[in-house]
């Protein structure tokens, strides 16, 4: 199961609603999973009728109903009325997700630290971002993200509340909230989600920014045959990638998957890691030669291409221009590093969600508890 899922899947099964799966389970469990799964499909596709969500559960009518109006009474969900239909009979309502539970996004780089306050469904409902004087520590982040959130907390409507903080962070990152090594910000063993857990009072869920980008694209980026894809971030603080394999995101051993910008493309660039020749030396938002970035990127996305047999690869950050100012040198020169077959299946595109991408992906950690158990909403 994706870290970033509850109870539902793509096809929106719902967990609990056969019969081998109720037994041994109490009624409790197989109530606590329906809810999971119907505000799961809400939260992903963003508004879905009553109609659809029965179909996709395969619960009866009046189940999809109680449990609509269950996740209404916690203030997760909102029902609207369709428009009038062609055909004969009362039009479905739609089911969409509230703004009134929030979780908060941190991003920190190298010269600046990003705050989002985003809501249900990846509405990203105010974004501000904190230029610093070069690499903040990890005390600094933590006092900027709370000080943020705290402002933030005195700016909510009546009714509303922060369920806890995402932190997409530009290195490595294992345990759900330290980060191991982030070169760029010259973090070592930092245990930033702690820090800002006892600085704010929430729960923090950290994540490697491309993998959090990843998240956010697999899920709302709208792309199409997304399971088998690559997100490439590309940074102030380098560059990252998230791998999604049959659905799910790739983590490795202890969550360091996905280094693309440390992986060897030629040349003797001393990278922030202390390597030579990593991507990172050879392609940055500093450097205005575009196809010459795009011949080294290609050589580093060759060889994911050989490895992986993606579908998508999808470029954010500054990348994203890429495939529109570079997109022949970089097809031309994948070409020539990766097998023709899995070449030939491969897709290159831009991010869809722009600048939004690492705040969404970000908060979707955040949400993933509330998200498996909307019952322990009050």
């Amino acid at each position: 199961m994706p870290v970033w899922s509850a109870a539902a899947t793509e096809t929106g099964k719902v967990v609990g609603v056969t019969r081998a799966a109720r037994i041994g389970t109490s009624t409790d469990d197989v109530r606590r999973r329906n809810l999971s799964g119907v505000l799961t499909l809400v939260h992903r596709h963003q508004a879905l009728s009553r109609a659809e969500l029965t179909r996709r559960t395969g619960l009866s009518r009046s189940t999809v109903k109680d449990l609509v109006e269950e996740l209404a009474d916690r203030g997760l969900v909102s029902e609207i009325q369709a428009a009038p239909a062609t055909q004969v009979g009362r039009p479905s309502p739609i089911v969409c997700p509230q703004a009134k539970t929030l979780c908060v996004a941190v991003n920190p780089e190298i010269d600046a630290i990003t705050v989002g306050l985003v809501g249900l469904g990846g509405m990203v409902l105010e974004t501000r971002r904190y230029p610093t004087d070069g690499a903040p520590t990890a005390e600094e982040a933590v006092t900027t993200a709370a000080d943020a959130v705290e402002l933030l907390r005195t700016q909510l409507e009546p009714g509303c509340s922060i369920a806890a903080i995402g932190a997409a962070v530009p290195g490595l990152v294992h345990g759900g909230s330290a980060v191991q090594l982030a070169p760029h910000l010259d973090w070592h063993d930092a245990d930033f989600g702690h820090l800002l857990n006892v600085a704010t009072g929430l729960p923090v869920f950290a994540a490697n920014d491309a993998n959090a980008g990843a998240i956010a694209e697999h899920i709302f980026g709208r792309h199409h045959n997304a399971d088998h894809m690559i997100y490439v971030n590309g940074g102030a603080g380098g560059i990252g990638a998230g791998f999604v394999v049959a659905g799910e995101l790739l983590h490795g051993l202890a969550g360091y998957a996905g280094e693309l910008g440390h992986t060897y493309v030629g040349g003797d660039g001393r990278c922030h890691c202390g390597n030579i020749g990593c991507l990172e030396t050879q392609v940055s938002q500093s450097d205005t030669d575009i196809d010459r970035q795009a011949r080294y990127l290609a050589i580093a996305l060759g060889n994911a291409v050989n490895m992986l047999n993606p579908g998508l690869i999808v470029l954010g950050g500054f990348l994203r221009a890429f495939p529109e100012l570079a997109g022949a040198v970089l097809t031309a020169e994948m070409a020539r590093h990766s097998l023709r077959a899995p070449h030939d299946l491969v897709r290159v595109v831009p991010a869809t969600l722009g600048a939004e991408t690492l705040m969404i992906g970000a908060a979707e950690l955040a949400f993933a508890p509330l998200l498996a158990d909307p019952a322990a909403v009050a």
